[in-house]
C-alpha cells in the first residue's frame, strides 16, 4: 500500500495511492485534522500506532492531476536521521574526495561504525518543488543522490535484528543534496546536507 499526503482544495490530506499511481483514495482522519494540517502522514502513522484500525475511505477516487503531492511527512519533528558510506563499494568511492583517508582504512571502517549524519526538517520539500541552493557563495560543489528512506513507526531500545521490521512503518526516497565542498570544509557532514 502506497500512502500519499496531498494538497487539495487548499488543505493538506492523506490518503492511499492506487497501483498505477494516477488516483489518490482519501483516508478519514477528521478527529485528526489539526495533526494532517502540520505532519500529513504523521497523523496516520500515530493513528495506528495507538492500535487503531486502518480509516475508512467513502470511495472518493481523486485523480492525480487534481491534486498536488506534498512530502509524505511535510515537517519532520526532529532531524532526519541518516547512515553515510553504508556499503563498502560507496565507501572507496568517496575516498579522496569527501575524506582524506585511504581506500583500505575507508572501507575498513564501514564494518566497525556506522556514519551518522542528520538533515533538518526544514530541508524536506515536496516531489517537484525547487531545490534552494546555497548560491555560488556558499558552494560551487553541489552533488545529489537518491537515497531509500526508513521510516520508524514505534519506538524501541536495543532491538534484535529479528525484531528490527516490527518498528519500521514504511519506506519512501530522499533526494539527498549535499555541498561537498563545505562538508570537505568542516569535515563534518551535517554542515553539507542541509
Amino acid at each position: 500500500m502506497r500512502i500519499a499526503t496531498y494538497q487539495w482544495g487548499g488543505r493538506r490530506h492523506v490518503g492511499v495511492l492506487s497501483n498505477d499511481a494516477r488516483e489518490v483514495t482519501p483516508v478519514d482522519l477528521k478527529r485528526r485534522q489539526e495533526q494532517v494540517q502540520s505532519g500529513g502522514a504523521l497523523a496516520l502513522i500515530e493513528h495506528l500506532a495507538e492500535g487503531n484500525d486502518f480509516p475508512s475511505t467513502n470511495g472518493t477516487r481523486l485523480p492525480l492531476s487534481a491534486i498536488s503531492l506534498d512530502a509524505p511527512l511535510p515537517r519532520p519533528r526532529r532531524n532526519l536521521w541518516c547512515v553515510g558510506r553504508n556499503y563498502r563499494a560507496h565507501a572507496k568511492e568517496l575516498q579522496g574526495t569527501v575524506f582524506k583517508d585511504d581506500a583500505n582504512s575507508a572501507a575498513a571502517k564501514i564494518d566497525q561504525w556506522p556514519i551518522v549524519f542528520t538533515k533538518v526538517p526544514e530541508c524536506v520539500i515536496a516531489p517537484g518543488d525547487p531545490i534552494r541552493l546555497p548560491g555560488r557563495a556558499a558552494s560551487e560543489q553541489i552533488d545529489y543522490e537518491a537515497e531509500l528512506a526508513v521510516v520508524i513507526g514505534r519506538t524501541g531500545t536495543n532491538i534484535p535484528a529479528a525484531r528490527a521490521m516490527d518498528h519500521v512503518w514504511g519506506y519512501t526516497i530522499v533526494n539527498d543534496i549535499t555541498a561537498r565542498n563545505v562538508q570537505m570544509r568542516h569535515v563534518q557532514w551535517d554542515m553539507g546536507k542541509s
